[in-house]
């Protein structure tokens, strides 16, 4: 369009002197409004993210993007700037420069712009603002609208111009720009927030081409470029003025203040002729003569005219003045709109301002009718704040108000003021919508696409009919599934009802059956109107029994038209997924009305046409047949008329009776949308809420559910790591529990060590939680859940759940920074409102379940604010002891000041408190507990676990003092006691927050180093806003203000970050590495400093299917688009480089990562060429950052290797390669400290996953150690499948490893059949490839006491050994524990078991009866335990584990050849904050009888330590030969002669070793686990074990004793009851959930203990009348005189055949001269074995020795499968191995 130049003024004004032309009708939201007419008349504008005015700036991008040009001919150029002070400022510095500019926000973005705002009017800059006004935070966040953001910048200079309407949007936006134009004042067009930017609406736009006759081009210059900074014309503005000026230059703008308003009257004018729509600066309408009159803005304005008018239509004489130009204030053009009869003004004010006499436009209007000596009666109110419904009935109230004798002054409208009574009261609803309005509310799911469906309806109807169209849309505050109600009008006449739907209704769909038993549907529904409700139930039986009586009653009450729709099933059948809007739609379009039926179906089917056109034939057609399977079934349900005369019925509720206060009271109904109601005595002041709320919620919006699989499972605990709602769980049960379970409950026995002994292992799903996201299932690594439907699995699992969250919490099994142990952790954020498969909320789940009962969280705005602290619905939580996060917000650009400040202030506070309580020790008599209570919490205020127990005894102490008469000082700490326990500060927000808006805060609060942990969520955009552009935004992706793809590549927060030094950062990507991301996180918290830990966070406004939200990630890792590392400080304080790089390698191409998602794609459909060309350049600087990262990871040697390969020099020196296959994290850890054991040795090593390593190298390789995990059923760990798919290459040669010599060690649990399997594959592979074995395969194993740790101990000194090492550094590290002795014994010791080990009790020992006769030479013991009162149930198959004591007379000589009395005491200090430290005192007796190994197997540690402290040269080489390959032979003579550490004491004199170091190198008393034999069902309280004595002679003839049978042998004897220290250990079989499987038992020797209690179990299981299965037992043994222990027992359960144990075959190998095993019994039985365990499903056991007889007797089970069912032997030994996988074969041998 061509430019109007002031020679062709006259023309354009003859132009508009014609008769205004017939613009085209549009279907727009407000916000588009105001943004068309921006784009018209700016040249640049600058724009951020805000709800509710962002999409203003989408437009501005997306019109730009499309080439949209502006009145001056030429796109507007449009920059998202880093918050909204960055836009104001861009702003300002655009429109000095003479550009036509404008920007769009809301709310606290409007506040930023504040001090620009003063700028640019005092400067008399024309630019514009569009507000959509919103309410401000003040106790509460609020998105939605009043205008206290706008009355917040009256003062500025702006002049602001107000739309009520979207159609005045679109005309006042066009009358902002001019008029600014034209005045030289910068304009504020601000209109209602939501109520009026997002409401869709049919009006008449203003094409560019007629706007352009009224736009004053010449101004341009005139009013904006001619004040332009240009060095052409130099000139200065900004200077800084004293007092003598600033005033004066202050009041001389004020003649362009005065001549505003006739600047906007005469554009007013100018728009009427154009349009032939009239404004004025304040409009009125009503009766001429009324006397009474309301004034006020926005919307509400518009739902008073149609009040007006009904009043007016019943004998009132009311009126309403409608304000557009609020400043500057024209009192003359407010005077002249009154009518001359008003007596009564009411002035409504949509803000409130706490504290003042009046409101803002009260006072306006108070001071100019008081100026004019008007004496009216004014009266002031405030209505709608934060979009408070105001509806006609409300207006009416407000001129009954007027009309009283005496009304109220001051008052408040909409609300129940029963606190201060401020309120007016307001009568029933009125109607006052024009006759012919259709009015339609529509109740939808966030995801179901109603909105979206709702607003193609107006639109196609709006455009396509002379109907008006308006809709307005109501969400929940959940981020995804939450509640929308559409509100639609349609009708002939204008549509002013700015308000919900609240009566009158004439349609009323429901696309969600749960929503029958949560909201109130039909109450708005008009008698006879139609109601239509999506439920599979098809039939009125089924209606009338599942819908509430409620509900019922109000359909017949109203006569309602009632449809049913089985919505869901026909969008599922059609492929349409769960988005049911189509069938809804059609359903409106078919019995709505609003059209003839014919005419509404071609219409939707045209629309169709239009809106899915794009997306392909395929999806057109799945659309339209929607709509005809709509019509054909779509019932009409003829209720029974006796609905409505059902009963009293209850009101709908969410919640049970008992549940809080709070809850029932407000919680309650604000879900149930009934909030409106409550009155204001409901809330607390201040804005304060409990948390844990969420769990009264129970949403049940899951379409599908997940079902567990218990057999499939391995108890990783994936599924639950990754579950964003904390709805998938893990529980553990004991026996009393798991028999107490309701009905269908699964659980099976717990996989792992000791701390999980004796439990059961259950996953258990919160039905009505679930969001339905699949990402448990589509990171299940074992196919061990499947989605089943809601409908037909919930019932059933909410008893299941109820049950379970009511157990004991078991947090303290295993390490809780582990994958698998922090679920066991119970996690204190749960069943929020984020969007189904959130990628956020896994991570603040994870560290609430981490450290979440003493945290603090300041949050920013954005996502993780609304689904972490929208009102009421509270998803973090309290753990059973009341502690869990406190949780705050305060503005999107200052989180991490608030945050800081917060950490700050408890830093000042505890340190004060330190000084109280160390002023109180130093100077006060205190009780000895509380003073050493007081000296412990002193030493340990800032480590977390001490802390909390000291903190707990002091509390203990002085709560159970006189808090009336202790010491006041006491008092006032007692006071102050929630200070005591650390506090874990952390900062949580998004990427626009830390990227962005807030990055100058972030920055700042890094630099400080405070011990604060900043979390950042990373989606790469503005996800709250909905998906938006940020600097966290990578290049090429297409978003929100990017919509032509990012041109700048990623900003590095990790990188900056780690400038500072002594930042920890890291960053993780849950999906890609579990265990890095929980290290991560432990290693973040436990930093003394800043910690800043980045998250990759998938969003569902990426275009991809969140069910594979962790694949995502992996994905995102692998093709290097996404990197894992750790940057510790701590690390560079102890020599070593601190940056870790965990995704060392780059593995799969980076397109095809890309290719995945829709946000790379579109730029593809949008411009192919441009996209290859950046998604190269993006490739290529993934490519170059990874590089730089591998290069900050390597050590100085490695750095050296890698130049001299750049330079291509010869690398020269030997190198090791560590190589690991980590699934949990273990093996990796392992292998770093291997790693620096080898660096330490003098050899260069480099540790990563093999997948990390490029397999084409591994020949030039010297020498490889693998460190190995196996998962599951033998599989690989994820991080090692694709090297060994290339390993495993058939087509590799021979020797392709000919110069590598390798060795393996693997990590695994001797419960799972393929045990070790990986390693053991890995290691025979390298022997197939010619690579040389250094070391024989090393396998660890869980179940042994120190699980892989007992195997690695022998494994890894024999490598030593092997490699011929040099020993490390010859030195001592400080002693961990400090050590005071007291020779002389004075120092009081406690008596008794003082010592026992933790998780131990105390177990009575009754009976110690020997089994076997006093001649035989193997001493047999039955042993009898009393648990009475001790908490401890066991299981068949479980262990006790014995902590036996020490020989008291070998104790006695040690001490005395250690020059130490008996009596000396030992006080004990630790100094390394050890989780379970030895006692602070013992003697020393007790020391080395119940605490220290001191006559165990020395380890090679020790040894290296004696070293160091031998004097003697010729011990101290003695030593060192002893430790080298040449003395390896001797070492082993040491090792067969039984030596002990009190022996090598004694060999090694002149090592002297202190007390503090024999307490450091000698580790404490193991236990020693025996089988259980008996069943406790049977004995109750006592437990049974029956042990052979442990006794051998050394090849020097020196007899030997196991400790334990020793020590067990000389208890409770002659009448003394004796006690042990003694826990449960897990079963290492698997049994049956029921008796009716039978049993092969095969038992030698003592292993017959668990299978007696086998046969008791079975035996109380037949007396119960329980079905049991056979039993047949196989017993070996040397002979039945001597070994047959519990020989009459058996024979008793045997019967003949006709017992319990069906069959009793004894081979005793020894009484006969032809020795006879038990594998030649089971032979004698084929038959039997194949008919229990093929033919029956049964159970296989085996307990005894190990040897051969295991390999033996598989055989002999393998040939009776062959004998009699026909296998083959590879066949049967498969089936065995099958029967093992599924724990149906089981071996117990030691």
């Amino acid at each position: 369009m061509a430019q109007t130049t002031s020679s062709t003024k006259a023309q354009a004004q003859a132009k508009l002197a014609e008769k205004p032309k017939e613009h085209p009708w549009v279907l727009v939201e407000g916000n588009e409004a105001a943004a068309t007419m921006a784009y018209a008349m700016s040249e640049i504008s600058f724009i951020y993210p805000i709800s509710p005015a962002t999409s203003m700036g989408d437009y501005m991008d997306k019109w730009m993007t499309e080439g949209r040009r502006n009145l001056l001919d030429q796109p507007v150029h449009v920059n998202m700037m880093q918050s909204e002070g960055g836009a104001a400022g861009a702003l300002h510095g655009a429109a000095a420069a003479g550009t036509l500019s404008s920007t769009f926000t809301a709310s606290q973005g409007l506040l930023l712009m504040i001090p620009n705002m003063y700028l640019l009017a005092g400067e008399l800059v024309p630019t514009v603002l569009h507000v959509s006004a919103r309410t401000v935070s003040k106790h509460a966040l609020s998105i939605f609208n009043d205008h206290s953001d706008v009355m917040a910048c009256r003062q500025t200079g702006f002049a602001m111009l107000c739309s009520s309407s979207v159609q005045e949007i679109m005309d006042f936006g066009a009358v902002a720009h001019i008029s600014s134009m034209k005045s030289r004042l910068p304009f504020m067009h601000f209109f209602d927030g939501y109520r009026t930017s997002a409401e869709v609406s049919k009006i008449k736009s203003i094409p560019y081409e007629e706007l352009n006759k009224i736009f004053p081009h010449e101004m341009v210059d005139k009013h904006l470029r001619n004040f332009a900074l240009n060095p052409n014309k130099p000139m200065v503005r900004g200077t800084g003025q004293r007092p003598d000026i600033f005033f004066q230059s202050t009041v001389a703008a004020n003649k362009f203040y005065q001549a505003c308003p006739n600047h906007v009257e005469e554009t007013f004018r100018d728009i009427e002729m154009l349009t032939g729509r009239k404004y004025n600066l304040f409009d009125y309408h009503g009766s001429p003569d009324a006397t009474r009159v309301a004034v006020l803005m926005g919307s509400g304005a518009k739902t008073m005219e149609e009040t007006v008018d009904y009043l007016n239509s019943k004998g009132e004489n009311v009126g309403v003045i409608t304000p557009r130009l609020f400043r500057p204030w024209s009192a003359e053009h407010f005077l002249r709109a009154l009518p001359k009869s008003v007596e009564h003004v009411a002035v409504l004010d949509r803000t409130r301002e706490d504290g003042a006499i009046g409101m803002p436009l009260f006072l306006d209007i108070s001071v100019t009718l008081s100026d004019a000596g008007l004496r009216k009666n004014v009266t002031g109110g405030q209505y709608g704040l934060a979009s408070k419904e105001f509806t006609p009935e409300m207006c009416k109230a407000v001129f009954d108000n007027l009309s009283s004798d005496k009304p109220k002054s001051r008052y408040v409208i909409g609300i129940e003021d029963d606190v201060t009574h401020t309120s007016l009261s307001y009568g029933e609803k009125i109607n006052t919508v024009p006759e012919g309005t259709t009015q339609c509310l529509f109740w939808g799911l966030g995801t179901d696409g109603t909105v979206g469906a709702s607003k193609t309806a107006i639109r196609t109807i709006g455009l396509n009919t002379d109907l008006k169209g308006q809709g307005h849309f109501v969400f929940d505050s959940h981020k995804g599934d939450g509640v929308t109600v559409s509100h639609v009008r349609f009708g002939p006449s204008d549509i002013k009802s700015e308000y919900e739907i609240s009566a009158n209704a004439d349609y009323i769909s429901c696309a969600h059956a749960s929503y029958v038993n949560k909201f109130d549907l039909i109450s708005p529904l008009k008698e006879g109107g139609i109601f239509v409700l999506n439920t599979p139930f098809t039939t009125l039986e089924e209606m009338e029994k599942k819908l509430p009586d409620a509900l019922k009653k109000e359909i017949a009450q109203k006569k309602a038209q009632f449809y049913n729709i089985d919505a869901t099933t026909i969008a599922l059948e059609l492929g349409l997924g769960k988005r049911v809007n189509m069938v809804m739609q059609a359903a409106f379009y078919f019995l709505s009305g609003v059209l003839p039926v014919d005419q509404a179906i071609s219409l939707l089917k045209e629309s169709i046409i239009k809106q899915y056109g794009k997306k392909g034939p395929k999806m057109v057609d799945m659309n339209q047949r929607a709509v005809d399977a709509t019509i054909d079934n779509l019932k009409k349900m003829e209720y029974s008329s006796s609905w409505a005369q059902i009963g009293d019925v209850v009101p709908t509720t969410h919640v049970s009776r008992d549940a809080p206060e709070f809850i029932k009271n407000i919680m309650d109904p604000v879900l149930a949308l009934e909030g409106d109601k409550l009155p204001v005595s409901a809330f607390e002041p201040g804005g304060y809420q409990p948390t844990g709320t969420t769990l009264f919620e129970k949403r049940g919006i899951a379409p599908a559910i997940p079902v567990w699989i218990p057999d499939n499972c391995t108890q990783c605990n994936y599924c639950t790591i990754v579950c964003p709602h904390a709805v998938v769980r893990p529980f553990l049960l004991d026996k009393s529990e798991v028999k107490g379970a309701p009905k269908g409950y699964e659980s099976r026995k717990s996989k792992g060590g000791a701390e999980v002994a004796g439990f059961n292992y259950t996953i258990q799903i919160s039905p009505f939680d679930c969001t339905g996201c699949e990402v448990c299932v589509q990171s299940c690594p074992d196919d061990a859940l499947y989605m089943a439907p809601f409908k037909e699995v919930s019932d059933q699992f909410k008893p299941h759940w109820d049950y379970s969250i009511g157990l004991p919490e078991r947090s303290d099994v295993g390490d809780k920074f582990t994958v698998k142990g922090s679920q066991f952790q119970t996690p204190l954020m749960e069943f929020s409102g984020a969007c189904a498969g959130c990628g956020e909320t896994p991570y603040v789940k994870l560290i609430t379940q981490l450290f979440g009962d003493r945290m603090v969280i300041a949050n920013s705005s954005g996502c993780s604010s609304v689904w972490g602290g929208t009102s009421t619905t509270i998803p973090f939580s309290k753990n059973s002891e009341g502690k869990g996060p406190a949780w705050g917000r305060s503005l999107f650009e200052d989180t991490a000041e608030y945050g800081f400040g917060m950490v700050v202030a408890t830093k000042q506070r505890r340190t004060k408190l330190k000084k109280e309580i160390t002023t109180l020790t130093e100077t006060e008599e205190l009780p000895d507990n509380l003073k050493k209570a007081f000296g412990n919490w002193l030493k340990n205020i800032d480590n977390a676990e001490p802390c909390e127990k000291f903190s707990s005894e002091i509390e203990d102490i002085i709560g159970n003092m006189d808090l009336d008469t202790i010491n006041p000082a006491l008092r006032r700490i007692y006071e102050q006691r929630d200070m005591l326990r650390t506090q874990s500060h952390w900062i949580v927000g998004g990427d626009g927050w830390a990227y962005d808006i807030g990055y100058g805060g972030l920055d700042h609060v890094l630099s400080k180093a405070e011990n604060v942990n900043i979390l950042v969520l990373d989606t790469e955009m503005y996800s709250n806003t909905g998906g938006q552009v940020s600097k966290a935004t990578q290049l090429s992706t297409v978003t929100k203000f990017a919509s032509s793809g990012k041109r700048q590549s990623k900003k590095d927060l990790g990188m900056m970050a780690m400038m500072y030094e002594n930042v920890y950062v890291a960053s993780v990507a849950l999906g890609a590495n579990m265990n890095q991301c929980v290290q991560a996180m432990k290693e973040a918290e436990s930093y003394n400093g800043t910690s800043l830990v980045i998250c990759y966070a998938p969003c569902i406004d990426w275009g991809i299917e969140m069910k594979y939200m962790m694949d995502e990630m992996k994905d995102a890792v692998d093709s290097g688009y996404w990197s894992l590392y750790r940057f510790d400080p701590r690390r560079a304080e102890q020599g070593s480089n601190p940056f870790t790089l965990d995704s060392r390698r780059i593995k799969t191409e980076l397109q095809a990562f890309l290719n995945t998602e829709n946000r790379f794609q579109q730029l593809v459909r949008m411009n192919k060429n441009q996209a290859i060309d950046l998604h190269a350049e993006l490739s290529n600087l993934a490519k170059h950052k990874h590089e730089k990262f591998k290069k900050m990871a390597m050590d100085e040697y490695e750095m050296l290797d890698y130049l001299k390969g750049t330079l291509g020099e010869e690398i020269s020196g030997d190198k090791s390669l560590v190589l690991y296959a980590s699934e949990t994290g273990n093996a990796e850890a392992l292998s770093n400290v291997f790693a620096h054991e080898l660096k330490r040795r003098g050899i260069r090593a480099s540790c990563m996953a093999f997948d990390d390593y490029d397999f084409d190298d591994l020949p030039n390789q010297s020498s490889v150690y693998c460190v190995v995990a196996t998962c599951g059923q033998g599989e690989f760990p994820a991080n090692s499948k694709t090297f060994w798919e290339q390993m495993s290459n058939k087509d590799l040669a021979p020797d392709t490893l000919a110069n590598t010599k390798f060795a393996v060690f693997g990590l695994g649990d001797t419960g799972y059949v393929y045990y070790n399997e990986s390693a053991k594959q890995f290691d025979k592979r390298f022997e197939e490839l010619g690579a040389t074995r250094i070391l024989n395969i090393g396998l660890g194993d869980d179940k042994d006491e120190e699980k892989y740790e007992t195997a690695w101990n022998e494994w890894c000194p024999e490598l030593w050994s092997e490699l011929g090492t040099p020993a490390p550094p010859q030195e001592l590290l400080p002693a961990s524990y400090s050590v005071y002795i007291d020779q002389a014994g004075t120092i009081p010791v406690a008596e008794g078991p003082i010592c026992a080990p933790p998780g131990t009790k105390q177990c009575p020992m009754p009976i110690n009866m020997l089994l076997s006769p006093p001649d035989y030479d193997r001493d047999i013991r039955h042993y009898e335990f009393d648990l009475k009162g001790l908490n401890m149930p066991y299981g068949v198959g479980e262990c006790l584990g014995i902590y036996p004591h020490n020989d008291p007379k070998q104790v006695d000589q040690f001490l005395q050849d250690y020059g130490m009395s008996p009596n000396a005491v030992v006080q004990l200090e630790d100094t390394t904050n050890r989780k379970e430290p030895y006692p602070s005192i013992v003697s020393a007796k007790q020391l080395f009888t119940e605490i220290i190994d001191i006559f165990g197997r020395p380890s090679r540690r020790f040894y290296e330590a004696l070293g160091i402290l031998c004097k003697d040269e010729s011990e101290k080489k003695r030593i060192e030969f002893l430790l080298s390959k040449e003395g390896k032979d001797d070492f082993r003579e040491l090792v067969k002669e039984t030596t002990t550490y009190a022996d090598l004491l004694k060999m090694f004199p002149s090592a002297n070793v202190p007390l503090e170091y024999i307490i450091d190198y000698i580790p404490r008393i193991k236990p020693r686990l025996y089988s259980i034999a008996s069943s406790q069902e049977m004995h109750g309280d006592r437990l049974h074990l029956c042990i052979v004595k442990e006794d051998w002679t050394t090849p020097s003839g020196k007899y030997q004793e196991g400790a334990c049978t020793r020590y067990l042998q000389h208890l409770s004897l002659d009448g003394k009851l004796d006690s042990v220290a003694g826990r449960i250990n897990a079963a290492g079989i698997t049994l049956p959930d029921t008796q009716k499987p039978p049993y092969i038992m095969v038992g030698l020797g003592t292993g017959l203990a668990p299978l007696r209690a086998m046969v008791e179990e079975r035996e109380m299981a037949r007396v119960r009348g329980e079905e049991c299965g056979q039993m047949a037992l196989f017993f070996g043994a040397r002979y039945k005189r001597t070994d047959y222990t519990y020989g009459d027992e058996l024979e008793e359960y045997h019967s003949n055949g006709k017992g319990v144990l069906t069959v009793l075959s004894n081979a005793f190998s020894r009484d006969q001269a032809h020795k006879i095993y038990v594998q030649d019994r089971i032979k004698e039985h084929p038959e039997v074995v194949y008919d229990y365990l093929v033919k029956q499903k049964g159970y296989f056991y085996l307990c005894g020795p190990a040897g051969n007889v295991p390999t033996a007797v598989r055989k002999g089970v393998c040939e009776a499968f062959v004998s009699q069912g026909g296998m083959t032997m590879e066949q049967a030994d498969k089936y065995i191995t099958d029967m093992q996988i599924e724990g149906r074969y089981n071996i117990e041998a030691w």
